[in-house]
């Protein structure tokens, strides 16, 4: 406690500057009237990606997103106003975290430039609220909750899609989110809203109340907000199907032989119980009974205090609380046991002797649900102090302390006890409910997967800014800056434990120390005064930062606008960005793990291997790290326009080419897509095909690199059982190449009654080269598993106090490999999505109906399907079953009211 309280102490002396968002004086929306709830004139306003106050980030793209952008979104959290920004990595996708999952992914993390990095625990996207870190919130992650800021407590979201790594120093590769919140707040407001579609509800309420006086202003922002899960029975398109023999026999069969009709292999053959007829046996859809969309309560709480006299200093303390709730289903529990001839349940099949295996799922005793729930808790607080140093500098100080927590637990079914039961023929398969079963099913059930998180933050920096020199062209402003770092991480988790075990699972512990030195620089050399043209400015910015665990790495940047006439901008830049290695990855690089997996759980095929060819249905993967690991690097420039014609004030148009080389990036061979990693990970596997001597020799080379050996007395039958085993840990091992463009458009043409708009955003993938691994050629995959273009349109008028909006949201299909398996689908369609959006203002007439409002969200009005897909898709970190390209709700109508008091 002592340290902890020397290293506070020491950060609030050091502090750091608030970066309080805003926008160019030039080529964004006006500032706010300057009032105690509102930031500041434009010249005092710091915009994310500089650190200089009143100028906009040099050569950079800004995408800004206003309150009132987030009103007519309808968002109830963070997750889904990013999803509308097709930039962004989750654009018409969803959370990770669902039913049947595990640890590897609790919290949402939006990758611009869709770098991925979802197994590594850093992301390449880098997330700020006011500038500034938030602590990590995961098991195996350390990055920030992205849910964690209560929505009423936001003014607004700036992205920079560019890197950040010379201002902000690590994760800023594909570029800064930045969620800025409200200065301050006058009187109490009021929000609720209530959404329905098919099975599924969802509820949000919140109030602000704040005052602001002379001196400063106080407010509190708390919400609320709940919804329920969506089963893969809930929705048609989410199904797991046998696609051969589904168009075979003309209606839907399912892909799962582990049913609560039990079937039984022997000799390469499969016998429906307890008919016994021959053939593809009993099937059914697991995939049904499992949650694909979780349940969530979530408790925001967002607070601020500012002091602000009118004097030289002034002080500010925010602070904010987030609890959240998953829980989902990961459907019935399932298994496949050997059957010795001596057991009293054996069933004969005529003309076939030995050992039978049985398959089949534990509805019938123990019902069709395993509970997977995840807690999660995150806190953090951020005094700061600005001070006027007189003449045009200025200095600030801000320190940020906080903690996050995240637990899972999810029920399994240890076979271990099962396989020795029906061994000793103590067991019953094929009546589950028989007395004699129940004890063995006790011990069965007491056995979990497991996973907890703990991360904190203590971040201190000092920011002076102001003016060096006067040159013809306007003033010279340089920032310079150093900032201290402390974070920690402790946690574990393992599959296959008994309560026991999980009381006597220990954390495994990383820290880290960073302190860090930065500069800035903008230089005017051309302006209304010099030359014929409007404006040239030239930025430099640079940023050493020195880890206690791996060493230094300096990052520049470079960045040149110029306006040759004030309605024409043209904006290029380039950088270094960097990203280390999370400590998530660090503390748990000695705790490798053994899984024990079924493949009707992860359908990890190798699809090159004809099914139905084998009985093996057990995967053994070796999960972890492979260290030591260091820090993942990329270049990335870009160059763009933006037009704001003076003769046409309403229309704004601009467009932005990027090119980013992301290389050492942390990441797992990529099991998720099969195709892939069959055939350029041969040296991490064996298959069953090599025969059981060859898995069993990698098995055995595994298992000397696993913490927990424990794990393979799942096997149902040994090595008889396996499919093949895996050696899936994360590395430094690939790399990224990809180029694109960037466009957007805004027109709004007043009218006698209100006003009619348009806006267009959108981003098209030129190239996308991904290197599976150091030793692997770079593949474009622009044209395949990849949607190359996403782009959301919005059409609306205001009619006096309505505004009425529709908005259109697509993503391109793509190319896909074609296979026996999906009837030979070589294409996944496009997916286009259409909301409705309608808000009214009631008009002043008593204090009651005084800033009173009704609004009316329709998302996905024709209540569109993803586009289908006749497998199992792997894509943006979500896995899918029997559909791709997106993800949907279904038609969700949201009804919602809000006043102001």
């Amino acid at each position: 406690m002592g340290k902890r309280v020397k290293y506070a102490t020491r950060a609030f002396a050091a502090g750091v500057a608030m970066i309080a968002l805003g926008h160019s004086q030039a080529w964004a929306q006006e500032a706010s009237p300057t009032d105690k709830t509102q930031e500041g004139p434009a010249d005092e306003i710091v915009v994310t990606g500089t650190l200089i106050r009143g100028v906009a980030p040099g050569g950079s793209q800004t995408i800004a997103v206003d309150r009132e952008q987030i009103a007519r979104v309808g968002a109830v959290n963070t997750s889904d106003l990013l999803a509308s920004v097709p930039q962004a990595g989750n654009f018409l996708s969803y959370v990770g975290v669902k039913g049947s999952s595990n640890f590897s992914l609790t919290v949402n993390r939006p990758t611009l430039r869709y770098l991925g990095n979802t197994s590594s625990s850093t992301n390449s996207t880098l997330l700020l609220v006011d500038g500034h870190r938030l602590p990590g919130m995961g098991v195996l992650q350390n990055t920030p909750d992205l849910d964690a800021i209560a929505p009423g407590a936001i003014e607004r979201v700036e992205i920079v899609t560019d890197g950040g790594s010379s201002t902000y120093g690590s994760d800023a590769v594909g570029g800064v989110i930045n969620f800025i919140t409200r200065k301050g707040f006058d009187g109490v407001e009021t929000r609720g809203s209530y959404g329905f579609a098919d099975n599924y509800r969802v509820v949000n309420g919140s109030i602000l109340a704040g005052k602001a006086w002379d001196w400063g202003s106080i407010y509190v922002s708390y919400d609320y907000a709940h919804h329920d899960d969506i089963k893969g029975s809930d929705r048609d398109f989410s199904r797991n199907l046998d696609w051969i023999n589904t168009q075979a026999l003309g209606t839907p069969v399912g892909a799962d032989n582990q049913c609560a009709s039990p079937n039984i292999q022997i000799g390469g053959a499969t016998y429906a119980y307890p008919g016994l007829a021959q053939g593809i046996g009993n099937r059914c859809d697991n995939q049904k009974l499992t949650s694909y969309y979780p349940e969530e309560t979530k408790h925001t709480v967002f607070a601020s205090a500012v002091i602000e006299d009118g004097g030289p200093v002034t002080f500010s303390l925010k602070g904010f609380y987030v609890n959240r709730v998953n829980r989902s289903d990961g459907g019935p529990f399932t298994g496949s046991f050997a059957v010795p001839a001596t057991s009293p349940f054996y069933v004969p099949i005529p003309g076939r002797t030995g050992a039978e295996t049985v398959l089949l799922n534990f509805s019938p005793a123990l019902g069709n649900s395993s509970s997977q729930v995840t807690r999660m808790e995150s806190w953090g607080i951020t005094p700061s102090i600005k001070a006027d140093l007189g003449g045009t500098w200025q200095l600030n100080a801000q320190a940020n302390y906080g903690k996050g927590k995240a637990n899972f637990r999810g029920n399994l079914l240890n076979p271990a006890p099962i396989t020795a039961a029906v061994t000793a023929g103590t067991f019953n398969p094929f009546n589950l409910t028989a007395a004699s079963n129940a004890a063995t099913l006790a011990t069965a059930t007491n056995w979990f997967n497991y996973g907890r998180g703990e991360d904190e933050l203590l971040t201190a920096r000092l920011v002076a800014d102001g003016a060096l020199v006067h040159l013809p062209a306007g003033d010279l402003r340089v920032a310079l800056g150093a900032e201290y770092m402390y974070e920690k991480y402790a946690g574990n988790n393992s599959r296959g434990l008994t309560q026991a075990g999980i009381n006597a699972l220990t954390n495994a512990k990383a820290t880290r120390r960073v302190q860090s030195v930065f500069g800035e620089v903008n230089v005017p050399i051309l302006g209304e005064d010099v030359g014929i043209f409007h404006s040239l400015t030239l930025t430099a910015s640079g940023r050493y930062d020195d880890y206690s665990d791996f060493g230094g790495t300096f990052n520049p940047k470079l960045g040149l606008t110029f306006e040759p006439v004030e309605w024409l901008r043209l904006r290029g830049n380039w950088g270094k960005a960097f990203q280390a290695p999370g400590l998530a990855d660090i503390a748990l690089a000695a705790a490798n793990n053994l899984n024990v997996i079924p493949l009707s759980v992860r359908n990890f095929a190798d699809p090159t291997v004809p099914a139905g060819t084998t009985n093996n249905n057990t995967l053994v993967v070796l999960g972890g790290v492979i260290s030591p690991l260091q820090p993942q690097k990329a270049k990335t420039w870009s160059a763009g326009f933006d037009i704001k014609p003076s003769a046409i004030p309403e229309l704004a148009v601009g467009a932005t080419y990027y090119n980013v080389d992301f290389k050492g990036q942390i990441a797992i061979p990529p099991i998720f897509t099969p195709a892939i990693f069959y055939r350029q990970f041969p040296n991490n596997y064996v298959l069953y095909t090599a025969g059981n001597a060859a898995m069993q020799t990698y098995l055995n080379q595994l298992t000397a690199l696993a913490s927990n050996p424990q794990a393979l007395a799942a096997l149902p039958n040994g090595i008889n059982s396996v499919y093949a085993v895996i050696d899936d840990r994360s590395q430094n091992l690939a790399a990224i190449k990809t180029s694109g463009i960037d466009f957007y458009g805004r027109y709004r043409i007043e009218t006698g009654f209100g006003g009619i708009f348009a806006n267009v955003s959108g981003t098209y993938i030129l190239s996308f080269k991904n290197q599976a691994n150091p030793n692997a050629p770079l593949l474009d995959i622009v044209n395949k598993d990849l949607t190359r273009f996403r782009v959301s349109t919005q059409l609306g008028a205001d009619i006096g106090g309505l505004r009425v909006q529709g908005t259109w949201d697509h993503a391109s299909g793509f190319a896909t490999t074609p296979t026996a398996a999906n009837l030979q689908q070589a294409r996944i369609g496009a997916f286009d999505v259409f909301n409705l959006f309608l808000r009214y203002e009631v008009p002043d007439g008593s204090s009651l109906l005084k800033d009173l409002a009704f609004t009316v969200n329709v998302d996905n009005v024709f209540d569109k399907a993803p586009p289908l897909y006749r497998g199992t898709y792997s894509g943006g970190g979500n896995t899918s079953v029997g559909f791709a390209n997106g993800f949907t709700l279904g038609r969700l109508v949201r009804v919602g009211v809000s006043k102001k008091f």
